[in-house]
């Protein structure tokens, strides 16, 4: 190897170098919150939505999927960020219907099988989707004012995405059950635990 190959080599490993320890302190200086949610009756551990409150962290231009598969939404429960469109799909033999009293109450009208629809959520709240054409189908999204949030699994775990260190708010929403706000420390480079209690909504 001649000696200005042998400096370019030395120099690209150098830069590979300094490259992963700049994202390894990068992931260093953030934190997680990771956490679990009780609640009495266990299916009600699941589908608790947890967010930062008062976040500010603007819009999203994502594009998430909600589909009709079974006679049920699914996902039942979908937290999304403020911005973000939702594309509505229909996976089963028959005409669905989407519809919500809640917000914009917006209706997308009925289409059949292997067809979708889209809705551009702007303002936070929680919609009720419902299909006009099967009166018990229900489900929920959910949308925060924050790219800082997830939703509880069957066993009540939830994991936020990383986030800067500080002192953050943290809200949650469930569809039949509340919880208070709790208020959590993160520190770079380690993960916040916190146990939530689900109570009665008042």
């Amino acid at each position: 190897m001649s000696g200005s190959h042998r400096i370019f080599a030395l120099g690209a490993a150098l830069a590979l170098s300094l490259g992963g320890a700049a994202t390894s302190e990068a992931a260093d200086a953030t934190g997680e919150i990771v956490g679990t949610v009780t609640a009495g009756v266990p299916k009600h551990r699941a589908n608790t939505v947890v967010y930062v409150k008062n976040a500010g962290q603007g819009t999203s231009t994502a594009t998430v999927k909600m589909d009709q598969k079974g006679m049920m939404f699914t996902p039942r429960v979908l937290p999304i960020q403020k911005g973000t469109t939702v594309e509505f799909s229909n996976s089963d033999p028959v005409g669905h219907n989407v519809f919500t009293p809640d917000g914009d109450k917006y209706d997308l009208g009925t289409w059949p099988k292997g067809e979708s629809r889209k809705y551009t959520f702007k303002s936070p709240g929680v919609f009720r989707q419902l299909c006009k054409v099967h009166d018990d189908m229900i489900a929920y999204i959910v949308v925060v004012d924050t790219k800082y949030f997830a939703v509880s699994d069957k066993n009540g775990d939830f994991k936020l995405p990383a986030l800067p260190p500080g002192k953050y708010t943290l809200s949650f929403w469930h569809e039949k059950l509340g919880a208070k706000d709790v208020t959590v420390d993160v520190v770079a480079g380690k993960p916040t635990k916190i146990d939530v209690p689900l109570e009665k909504k008042p």
